[in-house]
């Protein structure tokens, strides 16, 4: 299966999969066995979630992931590590890093999910040549954009990003 080449993943998801991002891990089983504190703290997530429901998401991009204008992230820094479904191992791309396209040329990432998210490159990120990261091979980790929530001011500075999904 490692020969298999790998999926793509973008920020398009349906409303169906936005649902799913708040289902609870717990059963009704599970909950009624709580001590009441891990209850409580249950309870004031799930009042959260129910506020801010998910409108969209920025998956994090990889050694992998494709441009729109046909480069390929192919220099990462991270040590953050992702097993994808064919089972090659890819790390995570951030700010800084580059991607290489055919002609040889490279572009640094410039916009990424700032400094609280450790610069993490996002499907959206802008490249030093006014590219865009289109694409990333893994599907595991994301950041939920949440109606009501403003996103941080240094999260992909300069473009276009939660209107989009409202």
């Amino acid at each position: 299966m490692e020969d298999a080449a790998p999926r793509f993943y973008t920020n398009d998801v349906s409303p169906e999969f936005l649902r799913t991002l708040d289902k609870s891990p717990f059963t009704e089983q599970q909950l009624a066995d709580f001590h009441d504190d891990a209850l409580a703290v249950v309870n004031q997530r799930q009042a959260y979630v129910k506020a801010h429901p998910p409108i969209g998401i920025y998956r994090v991009a990889a050694e992998g992931s494709q441009t729109r204008n046909g480069g390929v992230i192919q220099q990462v820094t991270t040590r953050m590590e992702f097993k994808l479904d064919n089972g090659q191992q890819v790390r995570a791309a951030q700010k800084g890093d580059y991607a290489v396209y055919a002609d040889g040329s490279k572009a640094q990432i410039v916009t990424a999910s700032g400094e609280g998210n450790s610069h993490l490159a996002l499907v959206g990120s802008r490249l030093s040549n006014g590219d865009e990261i289109i694409n990333t091979p893994q599907d595991g980790l994301v950041f939920v954009a949440r109606e009501g929530v403003l996103l941080a001011e240094d999260f992909l500075p300069a473009i276009e990003r939660v209107e989009k999904h409202q």
